[in-house]
């Protein structure tokens, strides 16, 4: 007897390319894993005593697995977010209704996704832009449509020349400080998009998870912006900017309305999140000294951003079109190093320059990277380099881009 049909949507959808590329990486003796988005640093020292005598015990341990959580999540580390935007940013963020703890910030975008959106409607995201976005708004239900940005030192302004959306768009989905490329939304940015949101009716989707990694123009979340309060949605996680990815707490942070809906959808999916992962969450956020480490990391962020850019140039076949003004990663141009070395495309024009050239750095370098093509159309030419390895791993990899 053959097995029942399973989903052909999600049959259809392709596999995570980071995950891919580590997986090559773990196989090759010596690769340098320059793919894969997993913070080195972190969590933060200063935090580790009070983490250490204060929830890795056996009462707190017993304490936190014999129930659920709270569907919102617990009030001391909602409040301690709401202090993190005060002192970070000077926005004021009510605790009790204006903030909801998910499983990472995952959870968050797609409750996001499904409480501005109805099955069918079109969601906004721009090229380029974080991989999974498409694929879970496809498997939500959604439809997403990509819109290219210009790059110039105002990117966001550019969509206001796009005229081609249907009326059932419900949302924009901004990453800023972007994954892949590093791009941070400016002042000027966050005005654009006010003014496209209100002339479309459209929610702002608001993925801050590398908030504190803005390390050559400042950060602006979304909500504080005049206009942009009631009509955006904060996505932030301790995953990057604590070097926690495997704690899995995230919050959403939003008006009311959009908090109690979504706050009855995760339930339905999730019943809480993990209360003891919440408590270790809360000691770091409000520990004021990772502050500091925090900013201390994005400053070495910044600096292996320039001494990358500095190494490959345009001798190397590398060119920067987009400099990278925040986060983790860095998203080169490299359609000079395949002309230099004849490289040809197995997989046709649509993942352009970026896969080639991928596939020669692993082969000849022993270099893991990700190919452009996965975070839009207008990408295929770049790859994605991380700027979070542990320090030996990242001068490997200098030294093997050196040798160009």
């Amino acid at each position: 007897m053959s097995m029942p049909q399973l989903s052909s949507q999600l049959l259809s959808l392709d596999g995570y390319a980071t995950k891919a590329m580590a997986e090559k990486a773990r196989a090759i003796p010596g690769a340098i894993n320059l793919a894969f988005g997993e913070p080195a640093f972190g969590p933060p020292e200063t935090s580790r005593g009070v983490i250490e005598s204060g929830e890795l015990t056996w009462d707190v341990f017993h304490q936190s697995s014999k129930r659920y959580e709270k569907n919102r999540g617990m009030p001391e580390l909602r409040a301690a977010i709401a202090d993190y935007y005060t002192r970070r940013y000077g926005l004021q963020v009510d605790p009790e209704t204006e903030i909801l703890i998910t499983h990472g910030g995952v959870e968050a975008i797609n409750l996001a996704a499904l409480v501005v959106s109805d099955p069918a409607d079109r969601i906004l995201i721009t090229d380029p832009t974080y991989m999974l976005y498409q694929r879970a708004i496809r498997t939500l239900g959604r439809d997403p449509v990509c819109l290219s940005r210009t790059i110039e030192e105002h990117e966001y302004e550019t969509l206001e020349r796009t005229t081609a959306i249907d009326g059932n768009a419900r949302a924009l989905i901004v990453n800023s400080p972007e994954n892949p490329s590093g791009y941070v939304a400016s002042k000027k940015d966050f005005e654009a998009l006010r003014r496209f949101s209100e002339k479309r009716d459209l929610w702002i989707i608001h993925d801050e998870v590398y908030d504190s990694m803005a390390f050559a123009r400042p950060h602006i979340p979304a909500r504080s912006v005049t206009g942009l309060r009631d009509r955006s949605i904060l996505i932030n996680s301790f995953s990057k900017k604590y070097g926690v990815p495997g704690l899995r707490i995230g919050w959403m942070c939003a008006p009311k309305a959009v908090i109690d809906l979504a706050a009855k959808l995760h339930d339905f999916m999730y019943l809480g999140v993990n209360i003891l992962s919440e408590r270790i969450a809360l000691r770091m956020i409000s520990d004021t000294k990772a502050d500091s480490w925090m900013d201390e990391t994005a400053r070495i962020l910044g600096k292996r951003a320039d001494r990358l850019r500095d190494v490959v140039g345009d001798s190397s076949g590398f060119s920067w079109p987009r400099q990278p003004l925040g986060g983790m990663f860095a998203f080169p141009d490299v359609s000079g190093l395949v002309a230099e070395k004849h490289l040809s495309n197995a997989d046709g024009e649509t993942s352009g320059c970026g896969a080639p050239a991928a596939d020669w750095l692993l082969k000849n370098k022993k270099l893991v990277s990700i190919p452009g093509h996965v975070y839009g159309p207008t990408s295929a030419d770049c790859i994605r380099l991380i700027l979070c390895s542990e320090e030996s791993v990242f001068e490997r990899g200098l030294q093997a881009l050196s040798s160009l």
